[in-house]
């Protein structure tokens, strides 16, 4: 081994003992590394085998035959042991003392050249003598004494055990044996191959990812010779004897190995190149990756390192910018406390205030430790890069206090300019409702989830949010929402605003009602300004609330459990609220049990406060009790988190009980009711006993409530009670007639539909107006009105021949009625509002309209027109 000194050469203590071996340099280097790894006995047998002719013979006419025989010798892993496995076989035979033609015999069985096996054994013999004489191993520890592999320990077999179980115990033995057999060579594969790659390094390869070749040291590629034992196997990585150019290039006797004993043996030769430096908090360094090479062959792709030792300067300023300026450690030092604190104040106020233009630029920040920190510290005689928390703190711990203090920001240093508008009025840190105040936190950054300003709300209060005022966000950022709506109207009506800043400082200035919607309040302030009511008309409300306005102009709704773990997140409140209404009940109803009762079968509970204040952590929440039917008809006392979900159930919960009380009046109702029967037979969409349970609910709804304000407490239950049993016959009576007028009215309709041009448009009407669940959904005043509009779609179709363009018209007008209504409807239940009762007299309103414009001799109760109703849906707008 030579290696370059000044200006010439000379051979280094390994170089002299390899000069000193009379065989190829790379087989000596092979023989000195063995001593290292103590397999000195199995490599004098293999580098005197790899030093002659392979003592395999493969004749061309019995290539086949030499091949099945060879296979007795063979290693999967390693052309190298079976080597060893062919010496071993040999000197088990000659420990039989066999005579010299039966060993001549058996190498011809097994297709070995005696000759060849011969002159093994001599380079053998002479190369042990070399060894022994320059100590790199005792005479004793030379010859490798084969295991003998037809003595096995047999275990001991019970006489008791028949044939089959004995065989099968012997068999098991069998495997054991040969088990540890292999435990033993596999133990010692590694120390032998390690030994090889020293003398053998630069025929290493790697298998191409995408074919059956190898690529070798300086890019070359090579084939396993297919008389290879480890051909099939197809090791990831593996070390050749020799490259032989055929009609490919070849590796001859190959072995499988580890990359990371490349490295390991032949350090001198590798090469180390380093990428991605960065800073890592969890092991508190600098670390950069590592890739190790062997003549351009990559040996390890990647392992992480210190990087202070590659690159000590550029590790320090790393070190800075990650642990210090990015503030990515757990540093518990006075000044990194306090700097942290003082930073996320300033980031706040560029939160609030999104702009990017109040905390100094990392460079800055970078500078003020930069020109504090030394280069180096000092410990004990070493000198050590500043690039890690442990070498930092070390510094920190014997810094003086001058040193320390100059560590501390200051609120100047890190402000590029004052922030005055940014203040807890404009920027609040709760925000505040009926059920307390829920924590508000900001952040600028555009296209992130959080950007904007997110509201953290218990799961609890969920449905009890008011949407309308959380479109007014906080006093700093509504401004900004308002110029956006502005800007999404239609020219002519947004020129009116101009100029915008001062128009929404007039909007703001009248105080709006900061619990009810933007939108409505926006337009009538624009119609004033300019002195004209006209232009209400002109905005489409429904199209502008369509408008999407950036992310960061709506709250963002982060919905937490009692233990502050989030359950969902979101902008739309609406769809929160589907998604968790029915859990948040639930919940609202936890640990209120003093409330509740189970099983209620007369007013026993006392009165009823319409509402009730409880606490719940440390929220004070209001509750609203009412009665309730649950599935399986028993009545309960509940706890509502809305006043809309108390009062709906109260209602179907005391008509329940009073049904309960009036035993002997509900059994001479579900008697029947008069007309039933041809009801049913008619209307065959609605199953009859869905039928019944509808006439049946909506009489007792009249009967025993009608327009009565909800009893609350016993007396008026009884009062109530009383009234219930004299309604109950007028009320059955005059469903049953008006079910019989509807019967009539029906049948007569039924009879003129078929091939007439407006049947579907008629059947689909029918459906709407007398489909499942009619006799609930009708108000009691247009029960008497149901046959009319039956009426008036027969009276329809005999007009219809007569003018079907001018049918045609007036159903155009009423569909774009209709339109309206349905979106305005639609639009409510996205939002979870309810349904004012003049919205639903609005579409009872377009029935009527029906009559007066295709019956008119029918007569509708007021008068009725397209132009009315336009004017009265502005109102209602």
């Amino acid at each position: 081994m030579m290696s370059p000194q000044k200006n010439h050469y000379k051979l280094t203590p390994l170089g002299k003992q390899m000069a000193r071996l009379p065989i190829d340099p790379k087989i000596a280097r092979i023989l000195i590394a063995a001593k290292k790894h103590d397999c000195m006995a199995e490599m004098l047998i293999i580098v005197s085998a790899l030093s002659i002719q392979d003592p395999r013979e493969r004749p061309l006419e019995v290539r086949e035959l030499a091949n099945k025989a060879h296979e007795r010798f063979a290693d999967k892993q390693s052309d190298f042991l079976t080597y060893l496995n062919i010496w071993d076989s040999f000197q088990r035979e000659r420990d039989k003392k066999l005579s010299n033609k039966q060993l001549i015999q058996w190498c011809h069985q097994y297709f070995l050249s005696h000759l060849r096996m011969r002159e093994w054994r001599e380079l053998h013999a002479q190369l042990t003598e070399i060894a022994v004489e320059m100590g790199l191993t005792s005479k004793e520890n030379a010859f490798r004494q084969p295991e003998n592999l037809s003595v096995f320990e047999q275990s001991d077999i019970s006489s008791d055990l028949d044939l089959s179980a004995k065989l099968k115990q012997k068999q098991l033995d069998k495997k054991n044996h040969r088990a540890n057999i292999k435990a033993k060579k596999e133990a010692s594969y590694e120390q032998i191959h390690r030994a090889l790659l020293t003398g053998l390094v630069a025929n290493v390869g790697q298998k191409s990812p995408d074919a059956n070749d190898y690529i070798g040291a300086r890019g070359s590629h090579f084939h396993l010779f297919p008389a290879s034992s480890v051909f099939k196997a197809k090791p990831k990585w593996v070390m050749a004897a020799e490259l032989t150019e055929t009609s490919k290039l070849y590796a001859r006797d190959v072995a499988a190995i580890q990359p990371e004993w490349i490295e390991q043996e032949t350090p001198h030769l590798v090469r180390y190149h380093y990428f991605e430096p960065h800073w890592e908090q969890k092991r508190g360094e600098v670390v950069a990756s590592e890739r190790v090479t062997l003549y351009g062959l990559t040996v390890l792709p990647r392992r992480p390192v210190a990087y202070a030792k590659v690159a000590p300067d550029e590790a320090r300023e790393l070190f800075i910018r990650g642990a210090l300026v990015a503030q990515e450690c757990d540093l518990q030092a006075a000044f990194f406390v306090h700097n942290k604190k003082l930073i996320k104040e300033v980031v706040d106020l560029e939160n609030k205030s999104r702009k990017q233009d109040i905390l100094i630029d990392d460079e800055i920040l970078y500078e003020f430790y930069n020109q504090r920190l030394p280069e180096n510290v000092v410990s004990g005689s070493l000198k050590k890069p500043l690039a890690d928390i442990r070498t930092f703190e070390t510094w920190l711990k014997h810094a003086d206090e001058a040193t320390q203090k100059r560590l501390f920001l200051t609120r100047d240093d890190l402000m590029q300019h004052a922030a005055a508008h940014v203040t807890e009025e404009q920027f609040p840190k709760f925000w505040k409702t009926a059920d307390g105040k829920f924590k508000l936190s900001y952040r600028f950054e555009p296209h992130h989830p959080l950007d904007g300003v997110t509201v953290s709300l218990p799961l609890t209060v969920l449905n009890r949010i008011n949407s309308a005022s959380l479109e007014w966000l906080v006093q700093g950022m509504i401004r900004e929402k308002l110029q956006l709506l502005i800007k999404a109207l239609p020219k002519q009506i947004r020129r009116i605003c101009v100029p915008v800043p001062e128009f929404i400082t007039h909007f703001l200035n009248q105080n709006p009602d900061q619990n009810a919607p933007i939108l409505p309040q926006l337009a009538q302030a624009i119609a004033k300004y300019a002195g004209d009511m006209r232009l209400l008309e002109q905005i489409d409300l429904n199209e502008w609330a369509a408008f999407r306005l950036p992310e960061h102009c709506y709250f963002n709704l982060k919905i937490v459990d009692d233990g502050g773990q989030e359950l969902a997140m979101g902008r739309d409140l609406v769809q929160l609220q589907q998604q968790l209404g029915q859990v948040a009940s639930m919940t609202f109803r936890d640990n209120t049990q003093e409330f509740e009762r189970e099983n209620i079968t007369v007013w026993d509970i006392g009165k009823l406060p319409e509402s009730v204040k409880f606490a719940r952590g440390k929220q004070q929440l209001t509750g609203y009790i009412g009665l309730q039917q649950e599935k399986d008809g028993n009545i309960a006392l509940r706890l509502f988190d809305t006043e809309l979900a108390a009062e709906q159930s109260h209602r179907k919960g005391v008509i329940a009980l009073i049904q309960l009380q009036l035993k002997d009046h509900m059994k001479d109702l579900n008697k029947g009711i008069q007309g039933f029967t041809q009801a049913a037979m008619l209307l065959k969409h609605i199953a009859p006993d869905t039928l019944k349970d509808d006439l049946t609910a909506s009489i007792c709804d009249r009967a025993f409530i009608g327009d009565d304000e909800l009893p609350r407490d016993e007396k008026a239950f009884k009062e109530q009670i009383k009234r219930a049993k004299s309604r109950l016959p007028a009320v059955k009576e005059a469903v049953s007639r008006y079910l019989g007028e509807i019967t009539y009215a029906y049948t007569e309709l039924n009879a003129k539909l078929g091939k007439h041009p407006l049947t579907p448009l008629i059947r689909e009407r029918l459906n709407v107006l007398l489909g499942v669940g009619f006799a609930s959904r009708t108000p009691w005043t247009q029960w008497a009105r149901l046959p009319v509009y039956i009426k008036a779609m027969s009276l329809r179709l005999d007009k219809y021949s007569g003018n079907p363009a001018r049918d045609a018209a007036r159903e155009a007008d009423i569909q774009e009625l209709e339109a309206m209504l349905a979106e305005k409807l639609a639009n409510l239940s996205r939002q979870n509002l309810p349904v004012s009762g003049s919205l639903n007299a609005f579409g009872w309103q377009i029935e009527e309209l029906r009559v007066s414009l295709f019956a008119q001799e029918l007569r509708t109760p007021s008068p009725v027109s397209v132009k009315r109703l336009l004017k009265e849906w502005e109102t209602l707008k």
